[in-house]
């Protein structure tokens, strides 16, 4: 998903502040498509038919904003606010590198974990049970760079969703995204479908890749059963944890989810 740029003052600009609603609402369409489409500006004639019913094109070159060109029209100054083409793709490219990189690093992990603790064979917990051992059901991270990914398929899959939109969001100059979002989305989808032990891997690596810190079994094992009985209010209330130096996140994080489920319910 990309992103268009405009100053907050746009709207109250001399060229488009005499603009009808119509052909402001024109302008806007002509910049999501050229942004999306990456041509650097240029509206072809078709698309443009497609986008107004009015002879606002007319009322855009008028007010300077934009130009007639062979086969369509130009947004003048679109390269001065908005990626060219050249900028996205390198961009891109530059992350499709990144990410080659990180899963590279991540599967040397991985196999290395492999190697020092067999693969488990776990078993669907019961998630009305709050007095199971679930220390299987999730990795054991032993050490903070690289991050362990889980070894529960769907947690992975989930996990490699949420970094390709990270990754995605790099390529359009986003350099910061709402991680707990991502995290709850996916959360949300593997409960829907009572893939319990997967949620709990997806919420251990969700704590390793917040706090980069080395987690114990038992830590893990506390996770586990706090996503278990407080849900998405968990992954608030890590978030919050998270958020501060502490020794012992989990335990912090536990009464917090408490807190905030008791108010919940009152």
């Amino acid at each position: 998903m990309g992103w268009v740029r405009l100053d907050d003052n746009f709207a109250d600009h001399p060229k488009v502040i005499a603009l009808s609603d119509s052909a402001f609402r024109l302008y806007i369409e002509g910049l999501c498509y050229a942004n999306r489409q990456l041509t650097d500006g240029f509206i072809p004639s078709a698309v443009y038919t497609k986008l107004s019913r009015e002879d606002d094109a007319q009322f855009l070159i008028e007010a300077g904003l934009w130009e007639e060109v062979d086969k369509g029209y130009h947004i003048r100054s679109y390269d001065e606010y908005q990626p060219t083409r050249e900028k996205v793709e390198s961009k891109r490219a530059e992350a499709r590198e990144r990410l080659k990189r990180y899963r590279e690093k991540q599967g040397n992990a991985t196999e290395t974990q492999k190697k020092r603790h067999p693969q488990p064979n776990p078993t669907q917990p019961n998630p009305n049970s709050l007095d199971i051992d679930i220390s299987n059901e999730v990795e054991v991270y032993e050490s903070a760079t690289p991050i362990p990914l889980p070894r529960v398929k769907s947690a992975l899959d989930s996990v490699t969703r949420i970094s390709d939109k990270l990754a995605d969001a790099r390529t359009q100059g986003i350099n910061a995204w709402n991680l707990s979002r991502l995290v709850e989305e996916e959360w949300d989808s593997l409960h829907a479908k009572n893939e319990i032990g997967a949620c709990i891997a997806l919420t251990a690596w969700y704590v390793a890749e917040l706090q980069s810190r080395n987690l114990t079994s038992a830590e893990i094992s506390r996770i586990g059963q706090m996503t278990k009985r407080f849900g998405r209010i968990a992954l608030l209330a890590i978030d919050e944890a998270a958020s501060k130096d502490l020794d012992d996140l989990v335990s912090y994080a536990f009464r917090i989810a408490q807190r905030m489920y008791a108010d919940r319910k009152a």
